[in-house]
C-alpha cells in the first residue's frame, strides 16, 4: 500500500480539507490492476471528522482489493457548502489522476457516516449543479495547482453512494446539532425565512433526482441520535425516482457504530478495572458485532454494480 496526501480546497474560514489516498501497491503479477476507489467521509455532526469512521473503514475496503481515500472535510465554523465543494474536488482530483493511481474512473464511490452520510448524499444529489463546477473552476484558477481550470461536469460524477446511519432530513426527525453546525442558526442569517429556505435545501429526502447514483444504506432500529426514519425517508424518495437502493436496518445497536466490533469501540466509554481489555471493549456501546455484516454486504453491492 502507498499513501498520498492531497489538499482539496479551503473555506471562507481558512481551513483546508485533506484527502488521504490509500492505493494498492500492485506488481505486474496482478491481472486486476485498475481498481475502484471508495472515498470515506467520517461523521461527527459537522463539528469534527471521527477517527473511528476514517482509516479503520478505509482499511476494510483496501482489504477487499479496492483503493480507498479518507476525506477530512471542513467542519464548523466552516459553513455550507464548503464541505460539499471539497467532496466535489476530491472526485475531480481522483478522476484526473485515475491513470496515474490506477483507479477505475467509472468506479469512484463514496461512503459517509452520520453527518458524513449527509455530505455524501447531498453531493450525489447536486453534483450536476452549476455552483459546484463554477466554484471548483474559480478555486483552480486562483490556486497553485497547475491543471486545466475548465471542469467538465462528467468529471464530478459519483458512481455510487454508501450511507451508514445518515443524517438526511431537517424536518421532524432532524438531528438538530448537525444542521446548526452546517448552517448556523436563524440568528446567523438575514432572516428566518432565508434560514428556513436553506434548511429545506439540505433536507435531502426532498431533492432526490435522476442524477443520483445507486445507493447502499444501513442503520439500526435502536439509534437514539439520528432517528432511523432519516434513512426510511430517503429510501422512499429513491424508490419513487426509481434509483436502485439496497437498505439494511439492523435490530440492535445505537449510533456511531462504524465497524461494529472491538476495532472501533469508542475510548470514551466506562471501563471496569476488574475486567481485561478485550472484555471491556466488548462491553462498549459500539460493540454490536451483528452489524459488522454491513461490510461484506457493501462488498457484494459494489460487485453488483459492475
Amino acid at each position: 500500500m502507498k499513501t498520498i496526501y492531497a489538499t482539496v480546497g479551503g473555506t471562507r474560514h481558512g481551513m483546508e480539507a485533506s484527502l488521504h489516498i490509500h492505493l494498492q501497491d500492485l506488481s505486474n503479477n496482478f491481472a486486476w490492476r485498475v481498481r475502484p476507489i471508495v472515498i470515506v467521509c467520517p461523521g461527527g455532526a459537522y463539528a469534527y471528522t471521527s477517527d473511528r469512521e476514517a482509516d479503520p473503514v478505509a482499511m476494510q475496503f483496501l482489504a477487499m482489493g479496492y483503493n480507498a481515500a479518507v476525506l477530512r472535510y471542513s467542519c464548523a465554523p466552516a459553513r455550507y457548502p464548503d464541505a460539499l465543494i471539497q467532496l466535489g474536488r476530491a472526485h475531480l482530483y481522483l478522476r484526473r489522476h485515475a491513470e496515474e493511481f490506477m483507479i477505475d474512473p467509472d468506479a469512484i464511490y463514496s461512503i459517509g457516516f452520520s453527518a458524513g452520510g449527509h455530505l455524501v448524499c447531498n453531493y450525489c444529489e447536486r453534483w450536476t449543479e452549476d455552483f459546484i463546477r463554477q466554484q471548483l473552476e474559480y478555486d483552480i484558477a486562483h490556486g497553485f495547482a497547475k491543471e486545466d481550470p475548465h471542469v467538465d461536469v462528467e468529471e464530478l460524477r459519483p458512481n455510487g453512494m454508501m450511507l451508514g446511519y445518515p443524517v438526511i432530513t431537517s424536518g421532524e426527525y432532524a438531528h438538530r446539532g448537525s444542521f446548526e453546525n452546517l448552517l448556523g442558526t436563524a440568528a446567523d442569517h438575514e432572516s428566518e425565512e432565508k434560514y428556513n429556505k436553506l434548511l429545506d435545501e439540505v433536507s435531502l429526502e426532498k431533492h432526490v433526482n435522476k442524477n443520483v447514483p445507486p445507493a447502499f444504506i444501513w442503520g439500526t432500529a435502536e439509534d437514539g441520535s439520528v432517528h432511523p426514519m432519516n434513512s426510511v425517508l430517503l429510501v422512499e424518495a429513491l424508490m419513487r425516482e426509481n434509483i436502485p437502493v439496497e437498505y439494511h436496518l439492523f435490530r440492535k445497536g445505537g449510533h456511531g457504530l462504524s465497524l461494529g466490533d472491538e476495532r472501533t469501540v469508542s475510548a470514551f466509554g466506562d471501563s471496569d478495572p476488574g475486567k481485561d481489555e478485550l472484555s471491556n471493549l466488548k462491553s462498549g456501546k459500539e460493540y454490536v458485532p451483528s452489524t459488522s455484516a454491513w461490510v461484506s454486504m457493501a462488498k457484494t453491492w459494489i460487485r453488483g454494480l459492475h
